[in-house]
C-alpha cells in the first residue's frame, strides 16, 4: 500500500534560497533539498549552464512542493526515494540518471540556451 509523506517544511511558504559549494565527486550540477534549497556546484562557472540547471531545479522544488517528490529514511533504515508514493532505493537519486521517473519533466522543461 502506497503513501504520502508530507514534508516537515510548509514549501509554500519559503522562498527557494541557492547556494553553490564544491560537491567533490558529486556527478550533477546541482542539488534540489526538500527544504527547497538548491545547492549548485560551485566548479561550474557558465552562466548558460547555470540557468538551464535552475530551470531543471526549479522543477524538482516543484515537485517536493506537490508532495511527488521526497527521500529519506524508511522505517527500517535504507535510505530511499519516494516517488508518488512509491519507495526507490535512493542510488537511482544520487546517480543523476534522466531515465528515473522525477527526471523526466525537469529535463523537459530546462530552459536550452545557444551561446
Amino acid at each position: 500500500m502506497a503513501f504520502k509523506i508530507n514534508s516537515p517544511f510548509n514549501l509554500d511558504l519559503l522562498s527557494t534560497s541557492m547556494f553553490e559549494r564544491d560537491m567533490g565527486d558529486d556527478p550533477v550540477y546541482a542539488r534540489t533539498l526538500k527544504s527547497g534549497s538548491i545547492v549548485f556546484n560551485e566548479d561550474e562557472k557558465d552562466p548558460y549552464k547555470k540557468l538551464q540547471t535552475l530551470t531543471h531545479e526549479m522543477e524538482h522544488v516543484n515537485q517536493f512542493k506537490r508532495g511527488d517528490l521526497d527521500y529519506g529514511e524508511n522505517g527500517v533504515g535504507k535510505q530511499v526515494v519516494w516517488w508518488k508514493g512509491k519507495e526507490i532505493d535512493y542510488k537511482h537519486m544520487a546517480s543523476g540518471d534522466p531515465t528515473q521517473p522525477w527526471e523526466i519533466e525537469p529535463y523537459k522543461k530546462e530552459i536550452k540556451l545557444k551561446k
